[in-house]
């Protein structure tokens, strides 16, 4: 999938680059970094005894990659699927990878992917007080982009530890 890339106007060590998604009717960001690759959704495959928002797996060129569905992660109540817009981010660094290929991926579906922005670090604002703690650790700021806001996710919270130890094990298991 081509995604727009809206150009900076500062230097790169200035700005971070971002690509944003929605979920809900909420617009969040992840660094361009964390992203492997922007797909349509696969095929997922159930797997038992896992966290409700962690929806199976899926083979993605022999890889074998846990399925997070971000709005059942973020509290999000149910909307109407639009297949035709919903996509899967397959990122990394969100597992720590334990020896084997393809294990620190971890994908998440979204409703949309829009466009990669680069956002000033200094129109990126910490996360506020109020929208802090366990079930909010995601998030690591607001980017401040013209009149939006774009919440900030850090994938390497996206996953309590409790949640990337059960994944860590269903893999050794199915390994």
């Amino acid at each position: 999938m081509m995604l727009k890339n809206k150009k900076p106007t500062q230097s790169p060590e200035d700005s971070v680059q971002i690509v944003t998604f929605s979920v809900g009717t909420l617009e969040y960001g992840l660094n361009i970094n964390t992203i492997a690759e922007v797909i349509r959704p696969l095929k997922i495959t159930p797997f038992p005894r896992m966290p409700v928002f962690i929806e199976g797996v899926v083979n993605l060129r022999g890889i074998i990659i846990p399925i997070v569905d971000l709005r059942k992660r973020f509290a999000i109540e149910e909307i109407h699927d639009e297949p035709r817009k919903m996509r899967m981010l397959i990122t990394k660094g969100a597992i720590p990878a334990a020896g084997r290929r393809g294990n620190e991926l971890l994908g998440l579906v979204v409703d949309g992917v829009q466009e990669v922005l680069h956002v000033a670090r200094k129109d990126i604002a910490p996360t506020p007080a109020a929208a802090t703690g366990e079930k909010s650790d995601f998030i690591s700021g607001v980017g401040k982009v013209d009149q939006r806001l774009i919440i900030i996710v850090d994938i390497t919270r996206i996953l309590i530890q409790q949640e990337r130890s059960a994944l860590q094990e269903a893999g050794h298991d199915a390994g």
